[in-house]
């Protein structure tokens, strides 16, 4: 039987879906059906509304909010997807900003058992117009 990575404790885990976008940050927390438990965009923290939503710390502080709430809820262990066309290190910052409001401290475990890029990639995308002749 092959290793699946749907098995084990992360059939039962919840999934964190973060959207990284140019000018807004969402971040949804699902259960493994898919049905929404709580969610948070840049706009919904009281700090971040109108320009500071598009800076790079907007989406670690949502991150962070999702992750302290998460951690009300009871949340035991997350699937993190995040999806965005956007450099790595802010894929990274998020995931951790994820990590840090769950935990408070060093001593907590990491909710975290499976991070996975959800990013659509085009494989070669479309065919280009034929070339003008002049």
């Amino acid at each position: 039987m092959k290793d699946n990575p749907s098995t084990g404790s992360e059939q039962n885990a919840d999934i964190v879906h973060i959207k990284l976008m140019r000018n807004n940050t969402f971040v949804t927390v699902t259960d493994s059906k898919g049905n929404k438990k709580m969610g948070a965009s840049a706009g919904c923290l009281a700090e971040m509304k109108g320009g500071p939503k598009v800076s790079k710390y907007a989406a670690e502080a949502t991150a962070e909010h999702v992750g302290r709430v998460a951690k009300s809820m009871g949340l035991k262990s997350v699937v993190v997807k995040v999806n965005g066309f956007t450099f790595f290190k802010r894929k990274k910052l998020a995931i951790l900003g994820f990590r840090d409001g769950y935990t408070h401290s060093r001593s907590d475990r990491n909710p975290i058992v499976y991070i996975e890029d959800t990013t659509r990639k085009p494989h070669n995308g479309c065919r280009l117009r034929k070339q003008r002749r002049v």
